[in-house]
């Protein structure tokens, strides 16, 4: 019974949008021994599940390709390996459901067959859409479009990020969908940062301008060049800010640019440009925020030496294909500063 549960609790949780203090609370709950057992069948279950969602026909193989990509292809019995399964299955449901409701959307729609883009691990790649519009897409990331453009407007549908320059059409504007999360332009270039296991969606107009419409598509805004809309999933508020934009575009050139953000959250985003999988537990980690920039020649090693110099609680070992990250004990402070 402890297993339905949980298994009840972990659903709810995985098909609905809550805060990152709250998801956070749940991700310790899943990590700590209590009903150990029971949270690790639950688990599996929601994994398993989550290969048999029901997409339209022809989505079978893609989102099948998106469970491998964002999913773990084996299972280990840690507790550590627990905390990355549901991590994955719950990436993996946000995205099926996305990519569900814009299929449903587009079913009436005369348009083509859909085509679906995948980057793994660690790859950027460029492609140009039957428009002719380009787009330059970050590592783990999946465009969907048809294969043409039908009706009066060109829809696609992005999981992750993406660099848009749009060919100029006036009498079909150009829409990028993203959750609750809309982006029309007739002819410009932007950035839409759209990961799924994010809390927010960002919009970054560079030229032109764009109609950014949210919270159901209810309310919206008119971006200007240089300017960037913040919208939070939870609380359905936006903010605008003008940002840096070599730092938004940092990652075309293969560059690592963090700000504010947490250690997870930092981990998170290493493991889309490195093939590795961080594995740690949320309690050795702090809540405080950082920033940080790194070159496109940098390597993990270099990355981590410098993140965890600056975090100075926390060590990592990198064996095969993945980074450990542990508590440095607290008499390891006391040595060090009786020490100096």
């Amino acid at each position: 019974m402890m297993k339905n549960y949980i298994q009840q609790i972990i659903e709810l949780f995985g098909h609905n949008e809550y805060s990152l203090a709250t998801r956070r609370k749940v991700q310790r709950w899943l990590a700590d021994d209590n009903h150990a057992e029971e949270k690790k069948e639950a688990l599996h279950t929601l994994w398993q599940q989550a290969g048999e969602q029901k997409v339209p026909r022809g989505m079978q193989q893609s989102i099948l390709r998106m469970q491998q990509n964002l999913g773990m292809q084996s299972v280990g019995s840690g507790k550590k390996y627990q905390l990355l399964i549901w991590r994955a299955a719950a990436i993996f449901l946000l995205a099926v459901s996305s990519v569900s409701i814009y299929l449903m959307l587009e079913k009436d729609k005369p348009q083509k067959d859909l085509v679906e883009c995948f980057i793994p691990t660690a790859e950027i790649r460029e492609l140009t859409l039957p428009d002719g519009t380009r787009v330059m897409l970050n590592s783990r990331s999946t465009l969907l479009y048809p294969e043409q453009f039908a009706g009066k407007t060109r829809s696609v549908y992005l999981i992750g990020e993406a660099n848009f320059q749009v060919k100029p059409d006036e009498k079909h504007p150009f829409i990028v969908k993203a959750n609750d999360f809309q982006i029309t332009a007739l002819g410009t270039e932007f950035n839409v940062n759209a990961y799924p296991e994010n809390n927010e969606l960002i919009a970054t107009l560079l030229e032109g301008s764009v109609k950014v419409e949210f919270n159901n598509l209810i309310s919206n805004v008119i971006l200007k060049p240089n300017e960037q809309i913040t919208y939070n999933k939870q609380t359905r508020k936006r903010s605008l800010q003008s940002p840096r934009i070599e730092d938004v575009t940092a990652w075309q050139r293969g560059e690592l640019v963090f700000s504010d953000m947490h250690l997870d959250e930092i981990f998170t985003s290493l493991e889309r440009k490195f093939p590795y999988t961080f594995v740690y537990s949320l309690h050795s980690l702090n809540n405080k925020s950082y920033s940080f920039r790194f070159q496109q020649q940098a390597t993990l090693e270099e990355v981590m030496k410098i993140i965890t110099q600056v975090a100075g609680d926390v060590k990592y070992i990198i064996k095969g294909n993945k980074c450990y990250i542990t508590l440095i004990p607290q008499h390891y402070y006391k040595i060090f500063f009786l020490s100096t």
